[in-house]
């Protein structure tokens, strides 16, 4: 057969299905969709699917829709499960109701594809802020890879609170088989972060050290379309102004233990520079400046001091995890909280300008910290 007729005969497949190919393969969501926050002005909506494909997500906004793709320098990303779609805050804020839909990509080639089914999630009701003067955020870190003691930890606190959290915070090590594969992400962090939120609230992550290892762990941040292309950034939840940072390993790197794959001291370096040229904003009234980060140990150690940094955008709180223990204590002029571990959760109120925090503990009991900075437990 002449190379003629090959051409004319793909020119006829590709003026009859428009270019596409059709499948008789289906696909199917394997994690439902996270909103997270990645900047002060966007959000990244995240979902998992159990074939590659094309990403869309589906705004519908008083009658009308509005589709914004999972796409990359204009190109639309069709070779992974885990899709994610950036989307203005504002517009998911003030939606109706969004939703999500894959289709199945098996290969895309110059003129023509091979496309098998598509999917979509049900309608969700989103709820960002809306102006209410009390904030209430579920917080968890150090699960470990325990999602339903998490999940039985957090029931408990929001029944005990009698309130909906408005966001969901974790602080690192929400996994812990090491991300070897993106499998153990969506199965992890991300299914965690959608049973939590149900898809009608926005979440906050912060990486851990566990969260630093494996061969997936470099890919992490293609996945959080951060202003600084890194897992460190700066964020905003109505009246709260957060500074997220990626405190990384939790050991030099030449600790035998990464097997010479470790390289975080120039990557500290490179935070570092970032949190001093940071500006403080004041064009919006933030009542509260917050860092989160997972480990706590910014003025010593691996890390020099940064205090200073923090302290000259006005931080006021810090919000961390990894030593499994459950406390609060002043340090460099800030007042820092610590969630407890796997075994625990915590419930932050943010009221009146002052952080207000409970936690459920390991025996089951529910401890009041108070307001944060008012007394001390634990303090170093």
């Amino acid at each position: 057969m002449s190379m003629k007729i090959i051409d004319a005969l793909i020119a006829g497949f590709y003026r009859l299905t428009g270019g596409a190919i059709p499948l008789p393969v289906g696909i199917r969501i394997t994690v439902p969709p996270v909103v997270m926050i990645i900047g002060p002005d966007e959000y990244a909506v995240m979902w998992a699917t159990n074939r590659r494909g094309s990403g869309d997500l589906v705004v519908t906004t008083g009658g009308e829709t509005k589709r914004y793709r999972d796409a990359v320098s204009g190109v639309v990303r069709s070779n992974d499960t885990l899709h994610v779609v950036r989307v203005p805050k504002g517009v998911l804020d003030s939606c109706g109701s969004y939703r999500v839909e894959t289709r199945y990509v098996f290969f895309s080639f110059s003129y023509w594809s091979l496309k098998g089914g598509k999917t979509a999630s049900k309608e969700y009701a989103f709820r960002g802020y809306q102006g209410q003067d009390t904030v209430h955020a579920l917080m968890l870190a150090d699960v470990h890879g325990k999602r339903r003691a998490a999940l039985e930890n957090a029931a408990a606190l929001r029944e005990d609170a009698g309130a909906a959290p408005d966001f969901i915070l974790l602080a690192g090590d929400v996994s812990h088989d090491y991300l070897l594969r993106q499998g153990m992400f969506n199965r992890e962090v991300l299914s965690l972060a959608a049973k939590l939120s149900g898809g009608e609230i926005p979440c906050l992550y912060c990486r851990g050290n566990h969260e630093t290892r494996g061969q997936w762990a470099a890919e992490m941040r293609r996945y959080f379309p951060t202003a600084t292309g890194e897992l460190y950034f700066t964020a905003n939840y109505g009246p709260i102004s957060f500074t997220v940072l990626d405190t990384g390993e939790d050991k030099q790197d030449d600790h035998p233990e990464y097997s010479g794959l470790a390289d975080f001291t120039p990557y500290r370096a490179r935070q570092a520079e970032w949190l001093s040229r940071l500006a403080l904003d004041t064009s919006a009234p933030y009542a509260y400046r917050v860092v989160v980060c997972h480990m706590d140990n910014l003025n010593n150690n691996m890390f020099g001091n940064w205090y200073a940094a923090l302290r000259d955008l006005r931080i006021t709180h810090l919000l961390c995890g990894h030593t499994h223990k459950n406390r609060s204590y002043e340090r460099g002029g800030i007042w820092h909280y610590e969630e407890g571990g796997d075994r625990t959760a915590s419930w932050i109120t943010f009221r009146g300008g002052g952080l207000h925090a409970k936690s459920l503990t390991q025996g089951g009991g529910i401890k009041d910290f108070g307001r944060l900075g008012d007394t001390q437990h634990g303090a170093q």
